[in-house]
């Protein structure tokens, strides 16, 4: 398993991915919106990109060439490294690659100097929280009904 950064070419692969992980622990509360946000043409868009100072990169993970999970993150003037999403093929959950992408973005921030990364997570997905807890964050807020209404979302910080 490797990591390498997101291409145009993944764009639907990451799309079901990324639409399945989050379909997992919203069930119902899964909008229009959300979808969207994961649609092939918004992931080529946003994925690798540059704007008012802030550099977004993503990575995928492969498996004998097939992915098998995405991760989002961005770097910013102030030095504050953002980790936007993360998503993991259902098929592929505990096998490390969740690890593996959290090491590529924070390689990433380390290059780009960021002292700090943040990240949310939705309350209710404890899976998520664990992931981010193993992964050096810490809880330092919360925010209710913060994407979607219904939906609380922890606030996680590191020090980088």
């Amino acid at each position: 398993m490797k990591t390498r950064k997101f291409r145009g070419a993944d764009s639907r692969e990451v799309s079901r991915i990324m639409i399945q992980a989050f379909r997992s622990f919203l069930g119902d509360k899964m909008d229009l919106f959300t979808e969207r946000a994961f649609s092939p043409a918004v992931l080529r868009k946003v994925s690798n990109s540059r704007d008012n100072g802030n550099e977004v990169i993503s990575y995928v993970a492969e498996d004998n060439g097939k992915v098998a999970g995405y991760i989002r993150g961005s770097a910013s003037l102030c030095g504050l490294g953002t980790l936007d999403v993360v998503g993991i093929d259902p098929a592929c959950l505990h096998h490390g690659v969740g690890t593996l992408l959290m090491k590529s973005l924070e390689k990433f921030w380390i290059q780009k100097k960021m002292r700090k990364a943040s990240t949310c997570v939705s309350a209710h997905n404890t899976r998520a929280l664990i992931y981010y807890i193993k992964n050096g964050f810490i809880p330092e807020g919360f925010l209710r009904d913060h994407y979607i209404k219904g939906v609380d979302e922890i606030m996680l910080g590191k020090m980088l």
